[in-house]
């Protein structure tokens, strides 16, 4: 039987006890026989969340060292940010930190990232690069990121850098078959692991043009993690608790079929909005565009969503406030990972409780 889930962060996410308890084996160098040939079994298995025939490399990190990983690693000058939501904005913020020349095509919070506004963009000019979050995780927004990588090969030979944190393993991400340059992740979402790993694919392009970058930092350098990785290794001492996580953790999500999961993602998203149309509540995402990992309501008119959110917690329920400036007005319910639909009854049970006694 799974495990009753009571924690509904839109990361990070309720990891299962079986994964949990891999991280108390004893303690093995990283550099030993036995590390090794754990890299090795999970480095075989990666690229087929992935999705692609391509490395996908074990960083120590969040996944927020994937930016700069991406954008330090490979570009000299333009920059193309795709932004809706605060983790896309941050993507852009990185790369201005990078000292990239950056320009912007920004789409409302709540809203996806529209095709033909790109397009239009890489109409007016030449960029090496476009980034985008898949996932918009402040929003609950998913951009159709098929479409997009097509504009992008259509328009332009610009590079596609993708933020998948929210979307890997929850959402279909097709790394190679979209053409995706950089794609990465990180462990506390639909992964369902615990926080520390971030997961990075480059294409062969991306490879061959990081090449060409004198300066690429140290730990931010992808051609130095390439080349441990392909020798079973790690660039610095390696999270080796949460690589242990990852080697259980793969084996359930292939047990359980990329498919099929996605599919569960999918279905948990109809349960909760079928629970908002009921209850009164709406998305605050676009209907087209509520994404299968993260649902992010507005309370009726009647009821604050901070409150909400503390009244849960009474009931030992977590679920996660608005972002940024939707801070006071939405709240997100991460459905994402092992969620099943028995819970988010439990959760929609409580919530349901929770507006009796907010409305006395």
């Amino acid at each position: 039987m799974s495990e009753q889930i009571r924690f509904f962060l839109p990361g990070p996410v309720h990891v299962p006890a079986e994964v949990l308890a891999a991280m108390t084996r004893p303690s093995i160098g990283h550099r030993s026989p036995e590390f090794k040939a754990l890299y090795a079994t999970v480095a075989e298995r990666l690229p087929k969340i992935f999705r692609t025939s391509r490395d996908v490399v074990v960083v120590t990190s969040s996944g927020s060292l994937s930016w700069d990983m991406a954008l330090r690693s490979s570009l000299r000058k333009d920059v193309l940010c795709l932004t809706n939501g605060a983790f896309s904005e941050r993507f852009m913020t990185v790369a201005k930190a990078c000292g990239l020349d950056v320009d912007q095509v920004a789409m409302p919070w709540g809203q996806a990232i529209d095709p033909d506004l790109l397009r239009q963009a890489l109409r007016r000019k030449k960029y090496e690069a476009v980034t985008l979050a898949h996932n918009e995780t402040s929003t609950g927004v998913l951009s159709p990121l098929a479409d997009l990588a097509e504009v992008v090969r259509q328009e332009s030979d610009a590079m596609i850098f993708v933020d998948a944190v929210s979307s890997m393993a929850g959402a279909q991400v097709e790394t190679e078959a979209w053409d995706i340059d950089f794609m990465f992740t990180g462990s506390q979402k639909a992964l369902a692991l615990p926080p520390g790993l971030a997961l990075v694919s480059v294409s062969e392009r991306f490879e061959k043009l990081a090449g060409e970058i004198p300066a690429r930092g140290y730990y931010t350098d992808v051609l130095r993690y390439l080349d441990n990785h392909r020798k079973s290794s790690t660039v610095t001492t390696p999270a080796v608790p949460q690589v242990w996580a990852l080697d259980v953790q793969l084996d359930r999500l292939l047990a359980e079929g990329l498919e099929n999961r996605w599919q569960r993602h999918w279905e948990l998203r109809r349960r909760t909005e079928a629970w908002a149309d009921e209850a009164g509540f709406e998305y605050a995402s676009a209907a087209d565009a509520a994404s299968p990992t993260v649902s992010c309501l507005k309370p009726p008119a009647d009821l604050e969503a901070p409150a909400l959110v503390k009244q849960l917690q009474s009931q030992d329920i977590v679920v996660g406030g608005g972002y940024g400036a939707w801070k006071p007005s939405t709240f997100r319910i991460g459905h994402m990972g092992e969620v099943q639909l028995s819970d988010l009854t439990t959760l929609f049970d409580a919530l349901d409780e929770a507006v009796r006694s907010l409305r006395g």
